[in-house]
Parts: C-alpha cells; structure tokens; sequence
C-alpha cells in the first residue's frame, strides 16, 4: 500500500507535521517511488537493522529528491528511511543473529528519532512475517488499508481481529477503504459487512484514479503531482481526521 504511505506522508507534512516514512518491505517499492535508487548514498533501514546503535547518529534524508518541486515549502518535513532489497536477507539472518528479543530491534532503531517527528509512518509488506511482526511491535496505532472487494474485506478482519486478540496494546485506528467511492454499492456493502463485524471503517475513502499508479515514475506521491485532484482532498480529509484522533 505505498501510495497511500506516500500520499498520507505528504500530507501530514503539507499540515505542518515533521513525518518520518519508514520502507520495510523488502521490494522497496516506497523507496523507488520517491528516487531512492541503490545508487544513492546513504544508510538503508537493512543497515539500521544490522547496526542499531547507528540509529542514534542517523538523520533521515528528505524524501523528495531537490529537483522534484524544490520550491514545495514543506519538503524537508518529509523525510523517509529507504530501503533496498538487501532488507529480505537482514531480516532473515536477524532471528539467528538478532539475540533474544530481535522482534524489538525495529523499535529500538525508531526510538532515538522519535522525537525529531510528529508523526512515523511504517509501510509494511504484505503478510505477516518478520518485517511485518516487527513494525507491528514498534508501532502504536495500526491504520489498515483494504479494497472493497470480499477477499479484501475478509483479509482486513483478520488481521483486525488478530491485533484485538493478541496485540491489545495496539490502537487500530481503522480500516481505510482505498480505490473506493461511498456511492458504489460495492463500497456500501463492505462498509455494512465490517460494520457489522464490530469493525472500525474510516469516514474518509480514497478515490480510484489512473493518474496515481504513475506517481512513480515522477518521483512524487500524487498529492504533489496533482494537488487539487479528488484523491489529493481525500488525503487531506484523511489527516485532518487522523490527526484529530492522535491529538497531534
């Protein structure tokens, strides 16, 4: 779900936040949507993890590039920790190098930086393995993005359900309802089905738009390449809604 990683980044920083985004999924796909190519220099989240007490000498770079709108005035609130596919074998090793307790070693990373953002973000893979298992240890809300679709929706309440049960100390903020618009049927019928599972749906649902799967190839989340675009308002309602709920 890095598109919505991106666009929610952006906007918190647009709103005057200092957001910190975290790429831990090892096809670093976030990381590649904002330029940040193997070739750039710089620490990579797989050598945080390898290293954790370099955490603490750390200063994120900016996530846009300088020549991506270098006249946005809250570029450098935008910072991101990139990572390349070199993140896959660090998080395999780190169970048999990581000691007891490697579950943490994300979080201990994250918490030298905490105070330098208002807000951090993780974009995780799909899954729930390692990586997965780790952000979800260092994280203290969870916002779940879902598809209207049946598979969607039954993956989003399973995983729901799975925090509630096992993770009780961490606040499910919602599930967010991506690529969707209230007055599909589809829509109104996943949002009754989680509903009626007790399940905590988002008043604000993104819209479907071809112009974001390219946001890539221009280094930029959509809320810079097309700021008054039906998805660019959504986002913008999605984090004045969140940061309502986060007191931030």
């Amino acid at each position: 779900m890095l598109f919505r990683s991106a666009n929610l980044g952006a906007t918190f920083a647009e709103a005057g936040r200092r957001a910190l985004i975290v790429d831990c999924d090892p096809q670093a796909n976030l990381s590649e949507a904002f330029g940040w190519v193997e070739e750039l220099p710089g620490e990579r989240l797989e050598d945080l993890l390898a290293n954790p007490e370099a955490a603490g000498r750390y200063t994120p770079p900016i996530a846009l590039q300088p020549d991506v709108a270098p006249g946005l005035e809250w570029r450098e609130r935008l910072r991101i920790i990139p990572s390349t596919d070199a993140l896959a074998d660090v998080a395999a090793d780190l169970p048999v190098t990581g000691g007891p307790g490697y579950e943490m070693r994300l979080r201990e990373v994250l918490e030298p930086l905490r105070e330098q953002f208002d807000l951090v973000l993780l974009d995780t893979p799909p899954g729930l393995g390692t990586l997965s298992g780790m952000a979800v240890l260092a994280a203290d809300g969870l916002l779940i993005p879902a598809l209207a679709a049946d598979l969607d929706v039954r993956g989003a309440g399973k995983l729901y359900n799975l925090v509630e049960a096992e993770i009780p100390g961490l606040r499910i903020l919602g599930v967010l309802l991506a690529a969707s618009e209230r007055r599909w049927r589809v829509t109104r019928d996943a949002t009754d089905r989680m509903t009626a599972d007790e399940m905590r749906v988002l008043p604000v649902q993104v819209p479907r738009a071809v112009r974001v799967a390219s946001a890539p190839r221009h280094r930029a989340p959509t809320v810079v390449l097309e700021p008054d675009s039906m998805v660019s308002h959504a986002y913008r309602q999605l984090a004045h809604h969140l940061l309502e709920e986060l007191g931030r």
